[in-house]
């Protein structure tokens, strides 16, 4: 399939490290567990609807949620007027398909929200963006955690390569809640690790959201959903291919490669900040500010059972 247009927005504001508390205990000991996985010495965030003249280890909290829902649409109008007013007119009376991804699913509760509109559009599907894309076919909400936006893409396919629609928009986005970021990242630590006292660096998470149109129709981003590769059934080395130029890693936490593979490594999240399951699409922004004649990246998505999802890039410039 191919990727006709994107759209990535973060926010403008600066990142606001997190204070853990004894008003929140559990948070506060998931901040610390995931201090000890990652090997860091701090948490810094960066979220939409942050108010900087507010305290803020609270503030980063209970951040004013329109902000991430305003986002949500100025990204789906970017990729819409990215496209050329014949492929866009063309969108929208095709058999065009939705899909909505995010992290956390049903996670209204875990913001001050007092509309049951806004309760609906971030628990189910926001209405808005069916119907900036004359969406009449199915849509679907889909929540993944880390996998969110790979599996959005894998359906995506299956729907274009069996002929069930022409277009397909993702929707996905990312929501840096501190409870959920922290105990994402809560993964047992091998006996004999570095120790909390011996780390170095801060993790920076990002809230994003991103818009991503695909069809069958032939542009300069060929993508290839790729496979999932399970924990004890070869290592991060049978992902390399000689004609991969550039590997780029989705994960937040360190991870060593093969001598053979270090030069064509790139890390994301160093790069641009960790976005959970948004981090992988960092990997076509990345390759839109490197433009290159042509060029395939592989990018590499692991989860938290020592497996791996890798989704392939075919990129040509003009």
């Amino acid at each position: 399939m191919y990727l006709s247009s994107f759209a990535l927005i973060e926010p403008e504001d600066k990142f606001y490290f997190y204070q853990p508390s004894w008003l929140n205990a559990w948070e506060a000991h998931l901040y610390n567990l995931g201090l000890k996985s990652t090997r860091k010495k701090g948490w810094g965030l960066k979220r939409f609807g942050t108010d900087g003249s507010l305290y803020a280890g609270e503030m980063i909290r209970n951040p004013q949620y329109i902000k991430y829902l305003d986002a949500m649409e100025q990204t789906a109008d970017a990729a819409l007027q990215a496209l050329s007013t014949k492929e866009r007119m063309k969108l929208f009376k095709s058999r065009t398909a939705f899909i909505y991804a995010d992290s956390w699913g049903e996670a209204g509760l875990l913001e001050s929200i007092s509309s049951a509109l806004h309760i609906s559009m971030l628990d189910t599907l926001p209405k808005n963006l069916v119907k900036k894309f004359s969406i009449t076919e199915p849509t679907c909400k889909m929540r993944g955690e880390k996998y969110a936006f790979t599996q959005a893409m894998s359906m995506a396919q299956d729907y274009l390569s069996w002929d069930v629609f022409d277009y397909v928009v993702i929707c996905c986005a990312y929501r840096a809640i501190p409870i959920m970021v922290f105990s994402e990242e809560d993964i047992a630590v091998a006996r004999g690790a570095k120790s909390a006292q011996q780390a170095d660096g801060v993790n920076l998470t990002v809230e994003r959201v991103g818009c991503f149109i695909f069809s069958r129709h032939e542009s300069a981003w060929k993508v290839n959903s790729g496979h999932y590769m399970a924990a004890g059934h070869g290592d991060i080395s049978q992902l390399n291919a000689e004609d991969v130029e550039i590997m780029a890693f989705a994960g937040l936490r360190e991870k060593s490669f093969p001598a053979d593979m270090q030069h064509k490594v790139i890390r994301l999240a160093d790069i641009y900040g960790h976005s959970g399951c948004l981090t992988p699409a960092l990997s076509f922004e990345y390759l839109r500010q490197h433009p290159v004649a042509a060029r395939k990246m592989r990018t590499v998505v692991p989860d938290n059972l020592s497996g791996y999802h890798f989704f392939d890039i075919e990129y040509s410039a003009g």
